[in-house]
């Protein structure tokens, strides 16, 4: 009888191992839709990317670096035509509330969310910055 109760240890470790996988499924379906900053589909993210780029050419005024504003202006031009202006101003929305978040600094998260476009047109459009070369 021990012999056969020595056999069955598997039994505890196929048990841990397929609640792992059920955990994993579980925060799978929990996790992000796919689309930055939350956005439900393809065009609010292309407003809110326009609505970034749009805030950080407010805060430099055109005077910033020279970079740094001809990779403004690439992002608006490449997010401006992708956006309708029904999710331009759903981007708008976003990103102010994102904003006004306590605690939230405005600089920072325009920087990262700067990244965080530029990256997705790059990688997901194939669009190349030519004021990035």
């Amino acid at each position: 009888m021990a012999h056969h109760l020595n056999r069955l240890y598997w039994i505890p470790i196929a048990a841990v191992v397929v609640l792992l996988v059920w955990l994993v499924w579980l925060d799978g379906k929990r996790g992000p839709t796919g689309f930055l900053f939350g956005m439900g589909d393809a065009r609010g993210e292309a407003g809110y990317c326009l609505a970034v780029a749009e805030r950080a050419r407010g805060l430099t005024r055109g005077q910033g670096e020279p970079k740094l504003e001809a990779f403004l202006t690439e992002n608006i031009l490449f997010w401006r035509a992708r956006a309708d202006p029904a999710m331009a101003a759903a981007g708008q929305a976003a990103l102010g509330a994102d904003l006004s978040r306590p605690g939230r600094n405005e600089g920072a998260h325009l920087h990262l969310a700067l990244q965080d476009c530029g990256l997705r047109a790059v990688s997901l459009y194939g669009y190349r910055f030519s004021s990035m070369q």
